[in-house]
């Protein structure tokens, strides 16, 4: 067991370095991604009426006109419905949420469950929720600063607002990402210590935003690229495999009817389903790996290693 050190390559590749039972990451996302399907379905199913309402209007031709009346009234009464996702889209993050600090602060295998450190979770995602709102009125009012100013000089002053609008909006978004970056190590502290510790992160993360914040970046930027070579995996393969069931496509000579058969072959369905699989178990670890900086503040903290209590990864 060696001690682990906060810098720029460890913050990025830190979730795989959290020690304890192996093959968590895999279980995590497959875990959420099943979960994600399932609670997706379940959306569908409330809010079926609707949905059931666009394939008919589609089916019929598309004219929005004579199926406004319905859409609007089976909106209506969906919207109800659809307001039973928030809760359950809640408890949801925070199991996973829980289960992911608790592999980064204590190195637990993977297991969901509702308890303490999920209360305690959810009261930090609360506070998250008050931060964002202030932070959306703070843009908002860095918005309004160049244009009322803009207002009052006239047209002369119309070259003057705009550069400062230039200046105070690129700011203000710097501002706010490294703020959040300040106060992101939050959830690991509150699953670290058991208590809630909102401002603490304040305190742990001195002199490690801009690097929490760098880290986020690049690995935004690695899950872009993947993403993309995904598509075009997805989409080369796609139209390799239906070109080979229809000779005539890339001519343009292809019946519709053949480029269906095609497409609803097993031939095109087990691959183009494998390749989706491996999108969403992919997409599905990233709600991991990004708390990972963050967690790794925590996590050498020298407050908490100086007692001894972690910092020490296998």
């Amino acid at each position: 067991m060696n001690p682990i050190s906060f810098d720029f390559g460890n913050a990025i590749s830190h979730f795989s370095k959290t020690g304890g039972p192996a093959g968590f990451i895999w279980k995590f996302a497959l875990g959420y991604a099943l979960i994600s399907c399932l609670v997706q379905g379940f959306s569908v199913w409330l809010q079926w009426p609707l949905y059931e309402t666009y394939i008919e209007m589609f089916a019929s031709g598309g004219d929005f006109d004579a199926y406004a009346e319905d859409i609007s009234r089976v909106s209506a009464a969906t919207s109800l419905k659809g307001m039973l996702m928030l809760p359950l889209t809640v408890l949801v993050w925070v199991m996973f949420e829980g289960a992911s600090q608790r592999r980064y602060m204590r190195g637990d295998g993977f297991r969901l469950r509702i308890g303490a450190d999920e209360g305690r979770i959810f009261v930090v995602g609360l506070i998250w929720m008050a931060l964002l709102f202030a932070m959306y009125f703070a843009f908002a009012i860095a918005i309004l600063i160049p244009v009322v100013i803009g207002l009052a000089l006239g047209s002369d002053g119309a070259i003057f607002a705009v550069l400062l609008g230039i200046v105070i909006v690129p700011a203000v978004m710097v501002l706010s990402l490294w703020i959040f970056a300040r106060l992101s190590a939050a959830t690991a502290l509150t699953v670290r210590d058991q208590k809630i510790r909102f401002s603490s992160s304040w305190r742990v993360t001195k002199g490690k935003g801009w690097t929490i914040l760098g880290a986020w970046i690049v690995l935004m930027l690695i899950a872009l690229v993947a993403v993309i070579v995904f598509y075009v995996v997805a989409a080369a393969l796609g139209l390799g495999i239906v070109s080979s069931q229809v000779p005539d496509l890339l001519d343009g000579r292809g019946s519709e009817a053949e480029v269906l058969a095609a497409i609803a072959s097993p031939v095109f369905l087990i691959p183009m389903s494998l390749i989706l699989l491996a999108f969403l178990l992919f997409q599905s670890s990233l709600m991991h790996v990004f708390g990972g900086p963050a967690a790794l503040a925590a996590r050498t903290d020298p407050e908490w290693i100086g007692a001894d209590v972690a910092g020490e990864f296998q």
